[in-house]
């Protein structure tokens, strides 16, 4: 009996070299994109309930004195499984786009800064600097997205069913235009620039700390050290800078006042200074698998797509 002969789907040599060469093809930023986009929905996927406990605690529509366990049991008892992951939808496309762009410009910044300011040297400055132009660069495009995720996370059952066009609709209603759906904006921006420059910067700065990989067991204890240098750099910067993710989302569901310091006399005035840091312990709680997921994806994709390894590369959590 004759072999069967090879079809186009069998992963035969020559298959496999067009399809490396189809994904070599493609510009290195694009695919930087697309692993970055990737890796960033699948950490936020996986810590979804844990992200909507947060807000609710953040934004005081959390019962008082309820632990994130009975309000997560609390979420499936009134709403179902898909209660765990309202608003993950608009959360999900937000964080890919942010993702997607926040890896890809950071690595154009980093390049901009090397050739127009050599001085500073391939360290902790440029990291810092590169870090934050790419944060704000990707709120700046994604952050309607992000209202429509924190308003159909804290909405009641009864207001989901617009979706996330109709709350985009109705802020931009209430704000009078374009600046309805941007409201919340400069709190956003006085906590993402400093948070994803830190981000970066700590985490090159303790990677640079590991020792090379020699074999086999080297590499994995590397690995592990990784994430554990991407898990204290997010943890770090997200202490740093949670007073104002607490002003923000306040701000994005009409409340606070005013501007971002006037938001912040009104919060602690009106909740005390500790409601700044309410929904602190779940963040720390999220951060540790979120930043481990997005690690093991964003280098899995990376694999994937044949981008080259790179060491300065790291997961910059919202």
């Amino acid at each position: 009996m004759a072999a069967p002969e090879p079809s186009d789907a069998t992963p035969t040599p020559a298959n496999l070299s067009r399809t490396a060469t189809a994904v070599c093809s493609t510009p290195a930023f694009a695919r930087e994109m697309v692993a970055g986009g990737v890796a960033g929905v699948v950490a936020k996927t996986a810590v979804a309930p844990l992200e909507r406990v947060k807000l609710m605690r953040q934004v005081g529509a959390a019962p008082r004195g309820a632990g994130a366990v009975k309000m997560l049991r609390e979420i499936g008892r009134r709403e179902g499984l898909p209660g765990f992951f309202r608003g993950n939808g608009a959360n999900a496309l937000r964080v890919f786009h942010t993702k997607a762009l926040h890896f890809m410009a950071y690595e154009r910044y980093k390049r901009l800064l090397l050739g127009a300011a050599p001085s500073l040297g391939d360290g902790p400055v440029v990291d810092l600097l590169a870090g934050s132009a790419a944060g704000g660069s990707a709120v700046l495009v994604t952050y309607p997205l992000d209202l429509a995720r924190t308003r159909l996370a804290c909405a009641a059952p009864s207001d989901v069913a617009a979706g996330m066009s109709g709350v985009l609709r109705s802020a931009y209603k209430e704000g009078g235009g374009v600046r309805g759906v941007y409201r919340g904006l400069c709190p956003s921006l006085a906590r993402v620039l400093p948070m994803s420059g830190l981000n970066f910067c700590v985490y090159e700065a303790l990677k640079a700390r590991l020792p090379r990989e020699e074999d086999h067991g080297a590499r994995s204890r590397r690995r592990v050290a990784k994430v554990a240098c991407g898990v204290a750099a997010g943890l770090v910067a997200s202490t740093a800078t949670y007073p104002l993710d607490v002003v923000r989302r306040q701000i994005q569901l009409g409340g606070g006042g005013g501007g971002t310091l006037q938001a912040f006399r009104a919060i602690v005035q009106a909740q005390g200074a500790r409601q700044l840091y309410a929904g602190l312990g779940i963040t720390y709680v999220k951060k540790v698998p979120s930043t481990a997921v997005g690690l093991v994806a964003y280098d899995y994709m990376k694999a994937l797509l044949m981008l080259p390894a790179s060491d300065h590369k790291t997961n910059g959590s919202n």
